[in-house]
């Protein structure tokens, strides 16, 4: 599973959702909550939230079965969003 940690902003985001809000240009909306991401990447980029990964591969491969609109290319993508703290960044620099 592909992991998202960083992005171009220096800003320390306080959830996936807002970090998400921030890496993904052109986000149209994200629901839910929980660091396991299923983002549609179709026309405009989507995301659910999932608090557990097999949640989240059950969204995935419904979302694969019956697509995500009339104009769906099959790009969808499962993504742990791995928020650190101000403290664990500390911790790595060291």
């Amino acid at each position: 599973m592909k992991s998202y940690r960083q992005h171009r902003c220096d800003k320390q985001h306080r959830d996936p959702r807002t970090f998400l809000r921030c890496a993904i240009r052109g986000l149209a909306w994200v629901e839910g909550a929980g660091e396991y991401a299923v983002i549609a990447w179709c026309r405009t980029p989507t995301v659910t939230l999932w608090q557990k990964p097999d949640m989240a591969q059950a969204a995935l491969t419904e979302l694969n079965a019956l697509a995500c609109g009339g104009r769906c290319t099959q790009r969808h993508e499962l993504v742990h969003i791995h928020i650190e703290t101000p403290h664990q960044r500390k911790d790595d620099a060291t």
